[in-house]
């Protein structure tokens, strides 16, 4: 993290002997102090710089303190600044009062104690500090975010290019297999199956990386629409397993449409992949709203989750005890978390009460969600 500059404490008065106390009281602190010598020049300071805390004389000639808090508070980038008055005439209990509906903080009376007044100074310059820290990790982050995205893409593609010839001349070999020993058809069909192995894991770790993309593309989706588009997208695996997909009344719920299919697909999948083979399949997807959240749950008959492996379902490439001689990643329920959680919902699994595994997830309402600031 980069070195933090000194904040900027911004120091109002129209007498200059007061600034001069100001400054002799705030000098320990090691912050930028700026001095205004109207509430118009405080304004004028205020366009360019940020400012952690701003000390503010009530009485002043031409714009008074209040004029002046009031004006600061209107104006975007400065409106969050914190404000303690000072004043060595106004301290009637109204006066007071009226500081702090303008937005102040704090009001203190003339003369200060100059180690109280410091105290109070140094913690808004600490939070302005912890702060401004935050909003560079925050910076940093989305950087960071967005070039393992990019690199991700790249890889994939640089992957996926050799792969598809690789499963080319394999798959010009097993034509000709006529020509080829027994075992060397053996030895070509094995090598096919790793391949599409590592094409599904190069999907999945693409798709994995783009989940969180879904923040900021909500718009309000039909999830009976999703669900059809999830099933349909699986049409062959669901009739190869004789599985049955059955929904109740499902909401519309704001959402970025493609990874709430994917959401649904992933889910499905899983259910048919550890199907039971002694029992018909069935799954059914249901949703109810529990205040500004509606709740998902996607129930299926199949060979069930142990409660201690619940909890661990959704970890990237984790693969259960049922898990042996079935085709996966251990990426599909991850990839599920980070569609829910970029949507701002939750997802959890418990096993069946008759068998088989419970997966449910949260999504927020669509008058909640329209309501959320951008």
């Amino acid at each position: 993290m980069t070195q933090m500059t000194p904040a900027k404490v911004l120091l109002v008065d129209d007498k200059e002997e007061n600034l001069v106390a100001l400054d002799a009281a705030l000098r320990p602190l090691n912050q930028e102090l700026v001095a205004a010598r109207s509430g118009e020049e405080a304004l004028r300071c205020l366009l360019n710089d940020d400012f952690a805390v701003i000390l503010l004389d009530v009485q002043m000639p031409g714009m008074d303190g209040f004029e002046t808090a009031a004006q600061i508070k209107e104006r975007e980038r400065s409106r969050d600044i914190p404000i303690i008055f000072l004043t060595a005439i106004s301290r009637e209990m109204h006066q007071q009062l009226r500081g702090y509906e303008v937005g102040a903080v704090d009001y203190m009376a003339k003369p200060f104690d100059p180690w109280v007044l410091r105290s109070k100074v140094a913690v808004f310059v600490d939070l302005y500090e912890k702060s401004r820290r935050l909003e560079e990790q925050a910076v940093r982050l989305a950087r960071s975010n967005s070039e393992l995205e990019q690199f991700a893409e790249i890889v994939s593609h640089d992957l996926r290019n050799p792969l598809v010839s690789v499963v080319g001349y394999l798959q010009m070999l097993v034509d000709d297999r006529d020509d080829l020993p027994p075992e060397a058809t053996d030895f070509i069909g094995r090598a096919l199956q790793a391949a599409e192995s590592m094409g599904k894991l190069i999907d999945d770790l693409l798709g994995y990386a783009m989940a969180g993309k879904a923040v900021g593309q909500l718009k309000a989706t039909d999830t009976s629409q999703a669900v059809d588009r999830a099933v349909s997208n699986l049409h062959a695996e669901i009739e190869s397993a004789g599985a049955a997909v059955k929904t109740g009344d499902l909401p519309t719920v704001r959402a970025d449409s493609s990874q709430l299919t994917r959401l649904f697909q992933n889910i499905i999948g899983n259910s048919v992949k550890y199907r039971d083979t002694d029992r018909p399949l069935e799954i059914a997807i249901e949703a109810e709203q529990d205040g500004d959240h509606w709740r998902f749950t996607v129930t299926d008959n199949g060979s069930g989750v142990a409660p201690e492996e619940a909890g661990a379902m959704f970890d990237r490439f984790y693969r259960g005890a049922s898990s042996s001689g079935r085709p996966g990643t251990g990426l599909g329920l991850a990839i599920c978390k980070k569609v829910i959680e970029g949507h701002g919902g939750r997802i959890w699994a418990e096993p069946g009460a008759d068998g088989g595994t419970v997966v449910r997830f949260t999504l927020p309402a669509v008058d909640a969600v329209s309501k959320a600031p951008n």
